[in-house]
């Protein structure tokens, strides 16, 4: 893996389930680490939903290999092209053969 193609800094976000003070559950996105990455945009489009357009991108991030990040986790950018833009991780993770490196698809712009 080159270190210098990992100049994007992205904080990484699993869902989790906390107990309020109250004693109820409630789900919240929990912050992880901050690692470095390589973010890039592959492709766009524009959805029609609700009779509205909606548009989309897939995004392409390399990390450096966690067992962390699952297809429920999130991405939040900290630097780079997509500064303050969360991504949400569209399917799992794909490891390199060597387990140095993950691979994830995500989506910007589309809400669940």
């Amino acid at each position: 893996m080159q270190a210098g193609r990992l100049r994007h800094k992205v904080k990484i976000q699993n869902f989790s389930t906390i107990r309020l003070p109250s004693g109820q559950p409630d789900k919240v996105w929990v912050d992880g680490m901050t690692v470095w990455a390589e973010v890039k945009g592959i492709s766009g489009r524009e959805l029609m939903s609700a009779g509205a357009e909606k548009p989309e991108a897939t995004i392409r991030v390399w990390i450096r290999f966690r067992t962390d990040v699952t297809a429920a986790s999130r991405l939040v950018c900290i630097t780079g092209p997509f500064k303050g833009k969360v991504l949400e991780v569209n399917g799992e993770p794909i490891p390199d053969a060597k387990a140095c490196q993950l691979e994830l698809l995500c989506k910007l712009g589309v809400e669940n």
